[in-house]
């Protein structure tokens, strides 16, 4: 029987929601996640939580007191089962993920969710989402006559309330959304309670202290006696030294062999029978790692430079690092629109930007300039250890390209403007009649289309006639139904499409 799993999280600090970003966008170390799978996490909606969540409260203008909850963190998952594998790619993934998104918007508004992340690089597969808690609201206003308006207000208890019955309906709301699945709600008024990662850990620890006890009830196994057992060479075996010494070898390696592995199985078995008298249910099924983690080749490994990942694979610390890097340079260069931004940017977070003294020379002996990179950790990489596209010049290129998109967006912004505009003194002109703006529209020659496309959009250069012959043709193309939504679309946006007849509005 498989369960919908769904938890939530207040944030009422800016940083808890950077924090939540640092955690889901791995720029900082989680011990129960695989970097080697980190390539599989998916950004479902938005971006940035924290861009995401200071844009929804800016677009909106909701007066935030002290005690608001700016957000919600949303933690949606299913019992392990349910999934055939843990990829983006699995189809119970994919269903359970687009039930997720048709139940958050539906509960939150489309608007509301701002941020979904899909994690694959961790035991279970799951799924965060950032929730601004924003509602209409009509208040009363006025002391002697009481008049209303309608507002914007935080409202994060309207979905969490006060109390365990609103959190409990909120499941079950949740749960009969995955029912097509076969998913099914938790007991309803069960104590069971959910462990923190922090929590497992520090009871994985106290575990892990118990088992490394028993180790040393356990004697050390000694080489000298195996060579002390190595038999005396006779006659014969003088005359052959070498095949004396491979057989010799061989049966004292077969002999500490066996020994090894006697003593491990008892300490397996020892440790085993720690664990199940002292350790949670959870932590048994990781108390090998746990032990593990704690062992001294495990430290051992850390003084090389590795680490062990969750299934006892080797990590490269230093590669570790370096994609973390990479991930964070990356995703800051995709929004720098000058090198001045991409190092402002970087500094935000804790990334030094320096030019290295050395230059870089590629197969066709060309020479390239070298920038590195340095976390808060005191960790440099340079642009020969990431990759071609972190050198000078490829990073200069990239936020030129980054600085013309820019330019275009806001260009054809203002040709939205400018063309909305004359489209609502037109819908003016004849009176909001979509009957008569069509037929106008309709009578536009291919010259007509040029004109008005230059004259709207020459300001904002090619990208602006280009938009606005794409909107004037998109237009002529509509029937009256869909100009009808066009006007309205408009009104509710504050264009004035006017009620009397006015001359010399028309394109």
């Amino acid at each position: 029987m498989a369960f919908a799993i769904l938890r939530v999280e207040k944030m009422n600090k800016m940083g808890s929601i950077g924090g939540k970003d640092s955690h889901e966008l791995r720029q900082r170390e989680t011990l129960n996640a695989d970097s080697e799978r980190e390539s599989l996490n998916r950004q479902i909606i938005g971006t940035v939580a924290l861009d995401d969540v200071k844009e929804r409260l800016g677009k909106t203008g909701v007066s935030i007191r002290k005690d608001s909850v700016l957000a919600i963190d949303v933690f949606a998952t299913a019992s392990p089962e349910f999934f055939a594998r843990n990829h983006p790619d699995d189809p119970a993934c994919r269903a359970f993920q687009r039930s997720l998104v048709d139940f958050l918007h539906k509960e939150f508004g489309r608007d509301n969710v701002v941020s979904l992340r899909a994690h694959h690089d961790e035991t279970s597969r799951h799924w965060h989402a950032t929730v601004v808690p924003i509602r209409e609201k009509t208040i009363k206003v006025g002391r002697q006559v009481k008049t209303e308006r309608t507002e914007n207000r935080l409202c994060a208890k309207d979905w969490l309330g006060g109390d365990r019955h609103t959190l409990s309906k909120l499941q079950t709301r949740f749960a009969n959304s995955m029912q097509h699945l076969g998913l099914q709600r938790g007991i309803v008024g069960s104590q069971a309670k959910h462990v923190e990662v922090k929590q497992f850990y520090t009871l994985a620890q106290e575990a892990a202290n118990r088992v490394e006890s028993i180790e040393q009830h356990f004697p050390r196994i000694n080489p000298d006696r195996y060579i002390a057992n190595t038999e005396k060479p006779d006659w014969y075996n003088r005359i052959n030294p070498e095949e004396y010494a491979k057989e010799s070898v061989k049966k004292a390696v077969g002999a500490l062999s066996s020994d090894i592995d006697k003593v491990n199985k008892n300490v397996s078995q020892a440790k085993q029978n720690e664990l199940i008298k002292t350790a949670v249910p959870a932590i048994n099924a990781l108390a090998e790692k746990s032990g593990a983690r704690q062992s001294q080749a495990e430290r051992a490994l850390l003084s090389l430079g590795y680490r062990l990942d969750q299934h006892g694979g080797l990590i490269n610390i230093q590669e570790e690092r370096k994609e973390a890097i990479k991930s964070a340079v990356l995703h800051v260069l995709s929004k720098s629109t000058s090198m001045e931004v991409f190092q402002q940017e970087l500094l935000k977070k804790s990334i030094e930007l320096g030019l290295s003294k050395e230059e870089w020379e590629d197969s066709e002996k060309k020479t390239a300039k070298m920038l590195f990179y340095k976390d808060g950790k005191g960790n440099a990489m340079s642009s020969k250890d990431l990759g071609s596209e972190f050198m000078l010049s490829s990073v200069s290129r990239t936020t030129r390209e980054n600085a013309q998109v820019e330019q275009d967006r806001e260009a054809i912004a203002k040709s939205k403007i400018a063309y909305e505009t004359t489209i609502a003194k037109s819908f003016a002109h004849y009176k909001g009649s979509t009957t008569e703006l069509l037929k106008y529209l309709k009578s536009l020659q291919h010259d007509d289309i040029e004109r008005i496309s230059k004259i709207l959009g020459q300001e904002q250069g090619k990208i602006g006639v280009e938009y606005v012959r794409h909107r004037l043709q998109a237009d002529i193309n509509k029937n009256e139904l869909q100009l009808a939504g066009e006007r309205d679309k408009l009104r509710r946006e504050g264009y004035d499409i006017g009620k009397q007849r006015e001359n010399n509005l028309r394109m």
